[in-house]
């Protein structure tokens, strides 16, 4: 039997479960199962404090040890000396970090073997945005493996000087799948949904403009936002502005069951994403999947089979595959049907974890 490999997951605690969080809590408990001992450091800005984290409250309700750096700002060479402390004082053999700010205190610490996951950038353009992505392409860079989880990202590393060599391609994948799950609604009125937080990159306008385009030619059409966020009273308002009243409801945060049970055909609209997470969750529950052909989107919906891919910022796009499965409801199924078996073939937890564990130990006995 091998022995099990200390992995200690370094990361900030901005508070919330976003992907990447969850992801990360996902992998942890998988390493956990397959017989690897997972750390948790957590990083805790003294600006953030005070507010309630998910995060830590999720790390503990899992029963992983957990360790909180409380820092006053972004940087600290306290947290420096700290980390490469306490890395060595819990038998840590590979610190995984995620972040920018992780990642750049743990290459001052000099703490090696260092893995780390890009879950992506927002690409806005403003100087901090900017700013933060040159940091961490220089520490990334310096890392022993980077592991991107699409296409895209390994291809737009490799591009900015992350050594082939040091790059892995290890999609993500779901812990559990429901064995069985509400069959898709019938008939005229296919609802379609959309998940995620109101921020200007999820690009809400868009799947609205398109939601406005098809009520005109099917009335019967329905659409479901869940979510919150800062944009969300601007959100609301353009719905009213677009007449669409009672065509779209706003249900604020649902738990992904109850979400997905609730719409036909799941539809992602994002400026940029890496491979998300809301797309997997779809495909477990056989949702077909309507998404903008940018990052790693592509990686998981193929076109005309399990969805339709269309261009990043075309509503006349979205709204034409919207269209064609409300004059063939039977799309719904038979493409939801082979988004999960997608899911399982190309997209499964177990290849996700032995490929870490694989990764983790070819480092740790170096």
């Amino acid at each position: 039997m091998m022995r099990a490999v200390k992995i200690v997951f370094f990361m900030q605690d901005t508070g919330a479960i976003y992907g990447a969080e969850r992801a990360t809590l996902d992998l942890a408990a998988g390493l956990r199962a397959a017989g690897e001992e997972p750390v948790f450091f957590l990083m805790s800005e003294q600006r953030l404090e005070g507010r309630r984290s998910g995060l830590s409250e999720a790390i503990e309700a899992q029963g992983f040890a957990m360790e909180r750096f409380p820092v006053a700002g972004r940087f600290s060479w306290g947290l420096v000396r700290s980390l490469r402390r306490r890395f060595a004082a819990v038998g840590g053999e590979v610190l995984h970090v995620l972040g920018y700010k992780a990642n750049l205190h743990a290459l001052l610490a000099g703490i090696r073997p260092r893995v780390t996951t890009v879950h992506g950038w927002l690409f806005r353009a403003d100087w901090k945005e900017r700013l933060y992505g040159w940091i961490e392409m220089f520490c990334l860079r310096r890392c022993d493996r980077v592991i991107a989880l699409s296409r895209y990202y390994e291809n737009y590393l490799a591009a900015r000087g992350v050594k082939h060599e040091r790059l892995e391609r290890i999609p993500s994948g779901l812990p559990e799948l429901p064995a069985s799950f509400p069959a898709v609604g019938a008939g005229d009125g296919v609802c379609f949904g959309m998940m995620g937080r109101f921020s200007e990159e999820k690009n809400h306008a868009m799947f609205l403009r398109a939601a406005a385009r098809v009520v005109k030619d099917y009335p019967a059409a329905r659409f479901k936002v869940a979510g919150n966020g800062p944009l969300e009273g601007e959100v609301r308002a353009m719905a009213g502005e677009l007449g669409l009243g009672n065509a779209v409801e706003f249900c604020g945060y649902q738990g992904v069951d109850d979400y997905f049970a609730a719409i036909d055909v799941y539809v992602i609209c994002s400026k940029i994403e890496n491979l998300p997470y809301s797309i997997l969750e779809a495909m477990a529950r056989s949702r077909p999947v309507i998404g903008t052909s940018v990052g790693g989107i592509p990686d998981l919906i193929q076109h005309g089979d399990t969805g339709y891919l269309v261009a990043a910022h075309d509503d006349g796009a979205l709204a034409e595959a919207m269209a064609k499965f409300m004059v063939d409801p039977g799309q719904v199924e038979k493409f939801g049907a082979g988004g999960k078996r997608k899911l399982v073939n190309d997209f499964g937890f177990e290849r996700c974890i032995a490929a870490h564990r694989v990764l983790y130990r070819g480092l740790s006995i170096r």
